[in-house]
Order: structure tokens, then sequence, then C-alpha cells
């Protein structure tokens, strides 16, 4: 990707990633220097040099009563993502509760087409909490493909560990010799429950899945009490299921 574009990512506007671009280039330079390396009018220049100096990425020194412009070391840039972010985490817990502030009401989403359906499991991933799971591995599988298995994957390249109940089969006794290795616990459901459907329970949220072929369909619900309740179920099941 262009210089200038992850510039602008860091939250810049684009003549803010050119002119920067340009102090970075030419160094010692006035700003009619610069405003011609960067393709912009001087006025322009001048103002949005101004504006980065202040934001400590450009410096200034006089020479021969003429001001002469330099970018400061790129490291900077590192430096201001990193205040941005040590800001965000100190209101995201505010943030957050602002967002599921409603009245009390958990926020529910519903889900339809594959698409969406993988979207759900990247949040599972994204939320990033040990996971609770009453699914049919055969049917995901089945179902996703490729898809779930990267799911796993990625699960366990973040360190987020899963208790998973499943049905017996030729392929989950085969996955679950690989539990130690992939931070995972598999319990097995009683021969007579036919279990289809997928249930992830983490953090606040829980997630449904129905892998109905014609119009797979997903919900999920964010309120602690409901997951803390779903929790609870799914801790009494965990302790009547088979052991691996």
């Amino acid at each position: 990707m262009h210089i200038r574009k992850i510039i602008e990512q860091l939250g810049y506007s684009s003549k803010e990633a050119t002119v920067y671009a340009a102090a970075l280039k030419i160094h010692d330079a006035t700003i009619s220097e610069v405003a011609e390396e960067a393709q912009l009018p001087r006025t322009t220049t001048k103002y949005i040099m101004k504006r980065l100096a202040e934001q400590g990425l450009l410096a200034t020194y006089i020479k021969k009563r003429r001001a002469i412009w330099n970018a400061e070391n790129p490291d900077v840039l590192l430096v201001r993502l990193k205040e941005r972010e040590a800001a965000l985490q100190e209101v995201l817990p505010q943030l957050h509760a602002m967002r599921n502030e409603k009245n009390g009401k958990p926020t529910i989403r519903f889900y339809s087409g594959t698409a969406n359906i993988r979207r759900i499991l990247d949040d599972i991933i994204a939320a990033k909490y040990n996971i609770r799971s009453l699914t049919s591995y055969d049917d995901m599988a089945a179902f996703l493909e490729e898809y779930f298995r990267e799911f796993i994957e990625e699960r366990r390249k973040h360190f987020l560990r899963v208790q998973f109940i499943t049905n017996r089969s030729a392929e989950t006794e085969a996955l679950r010799k690989h539990d130690p290795d992939m931070l995972r616990q598999t319990r097995y459901l009683p021969s007579s429950f036919a279990l289809k459907n997928g249930l992830f329970v983490y953090g606040d949220k829980i997630a449904v899945i129905s892998l109905n072929k014609k119009m797979p369909t997903g919900i999920t619900i964010q309120d602690q009490n409901i997951a803390d309740t779903q929790a609870l179920l799914f801790d009494s099941l965990w302790e009547h299921c088979e052991k691996a």
C-alpha cells in the first residue's frame, strides 16, 4: 500500500499525509520547497505544516532569516498511535456501557445466509473470551467447510479455550485426540440426543446457529444475565455428558 495511504489510516487527511511525506523526502526545506514537492498551493502547505508542527511531526529553525523545516523521526507516528490507543482503552468500558444501555434490553442481532453466519464466528474470536460450545461438529464442518476449520485454528491462535459438547462420531473421535494441543475439552452427548445446531456462550453473549441448508440463520444475544443462565445450563449438561 502507498505510504501516504498508510499515514491517512492513522487519522491524517490526504493533504497532511502528502505534505508530511514531501517534508520527509527533501529535508531542510522552506515552505515553498515543500509546497512544490507536494504539488500544493503555498498558503495551503503553510497552514498544514503549522498543524503538523503542533502535532510534533514537523520542526522548524531559522537559518539566514528564513524558516527551515524538517520532518521529525517517523517513529513519532507510532508514538501518536499508541497514545490514541491508550486513550481509547481508557474510555472503552464507557463506550461498551453506552452501547448496551438500552433500558436494560438485550442487544439482539439476526443473521441469515452463509456469509453472515461467518460473521458470528468472527465475533466469537473478536470477543476474546473462553467459549462453551454445544455444537454438532459434523454438521458445522460439512456446512461451513474450510471456514469452520479456520475458525478452530484462529481460536487456538488467540489462546481461547473451549469446552465442547458434541455428538460422538468417527470424526469427533479423531478430533478429540488433538484436544490438548487445541486448548479444547470434548465431551459427548448420549447417543439418543440428535444435535443439529450450534450454541456458543462467550463473555456476555450467546450465539445460536441453525444449519438449515436452504437458509441458514443465526442469532446473537448480548446480555450478561442471559449469558450467565446459558452458561449455568451448559455446565449442568457438561457434568452429565460422557467424557472423552
